[in-house]
Order: C-alpha cells, then structure tokens, then sequence
C-alpha cells in the first residue's frame, strides 16, 4: 500500500514563507492546474536563519511527528539564503547536522532551494513591481546597491521600512511571480521534480506574457 505524502516547507520568515506560497500557486497554474505529487503541504518559519538549527526540527517534530502523520512519506524543503554561509567563517547553521537531526525525528528526505544571495534578490527581479508597490515615481534612480540593500534603501526612499523576514502587507501580491520563475528555475528544480511535475524549464517561460 502506497504511503501518503507530506510537503512541509521550512522558510527563514514570514515573508519568504508568503512568496513560496505564491511560488507553489503559480507552478501549479504553469502545469495546467495538475494536482501536485504531495497529499499535504504545510509550512513551518525558523523567523531567522540563526532559529533554522533548533526552530525547525522541534516545530517539525510538535507537528508532524505525530500519529496522524505516521504513515506519510514526509519531505521537508529548507529554504534559505546563501549569503551568511559565503560571508561569516563559522556559517549560523550546519546543513548537514539540521538534515540529520531531522531523519532522526522521522524526516525521509529533506531537499534545499538556496537564494542566490538573498531571497530579496528573487524579488528584485521584478524591480518595476516592487517600485509601482512603493509608489516610486518613473523617473527614480535606483541607489548603486544590490540585494537585501537595495531593498532597503527603496522602501526608505519611500517613507516605508523593510524588515527581513517580516511579512509586508501586498508586497509579495504585487510581484510578478511567472517572470521570476523564469529566472530561478534552476533553484527551483528540485522542488519541481517533487511536486510531480516533469518540466525541461520552459513551462514557466511559456507563461510568462
């Protein structure tokens, strides 16, 4: 008898948990709505990459590791960004520790979609959505900065505040999701295959209009 399947997608914050929710949505509607390869999907937040080494296997472990889930094929995805393990000596967390950690609580396969720096380059990608978000005139010039910073220093120019990690109301809504896709596909290919989709990387380009 085939077992069930859990999806549980472990995010660094609320706003990276928000966009992978999308992301899911969006995939979906590119393979013509066909049903994804997972009985459930659910998410769990470390609220920082520092909470991913304790956060995410005792949250995983209060909710999945339970009778009810006891007889699912349970897939967890780390999501997270690679710019802390290129920049500090000692990284915040031991990948190959957090996976261990989690098969020990019974865990069969844990797969990784690592941003290329940060998540907020994923977002920067659709830089005319984020700046219609903000309501930045057409004629602003954007700041000599990249990633996280960039960010940051749009939504000051726009009397806002961008926190990392904290969900920001209508941000995630206003990117235009199809056009990442078409630039992350590579990162996402491992959660492609998982969801069941056979996919040579062009089905999101196909869509994006």
């Amino acid at each position: 008898m085939n077992r069930k399947r859990l999806l549980v997608i472990a995010t660094e914050g609320e706003t990276d948990a928000e966009f992978y929710k999308k992301v899911l949505s969006t995939i979906k509607l590119n393979n013509d709505r066909i049903n994804f390869n997972f009985d459930k999907i659910d998410f769990i937040c470390a609220q920082g990459i520092s909470g991913f080494a304790k956060k995410i296997p005792n949250k995983f472990k209060n909710k999945f590791a339970t009778v009810e889930f006891a007889n699912y094929e349970k897939i967890v995805c780390l999501c997270y960004d690679l710019d802390v393990f290129s920049l500090e000596q000692k990284p915040p967390v031991d990948r190959d520790k957090l996976e261990n950690d989690l098969k020990a609580i019974g865990v069969d396969q844990v797969i990784h979609i690592k941003a290329d720096k940060t998540i907020e380059d994923f977002f920067l990608i659709d830089i005319e959505g984020i700046k219609r978000f903000l309501r930045l005139p057409r004629r602003y010039k954007l700041p000599n900065k990249s990633g996280l910073e960039l960010l940051k220093q749009m939504f000051k120019d726009a009397s806002k505040t961008y926190f990392k990690g904290e969900r920001v109301s209508g941000l995630v809504d206003a990117l235009d999701i199809c056009l990442i896709l078409t630039k992350i596909c590579k990162q996402l290919s491992v959660l492609c295959n998982e969801l069941g989709y056979k996919c040579s990387g062009d089905k999101c380009k196909r869509n994006n209009h």
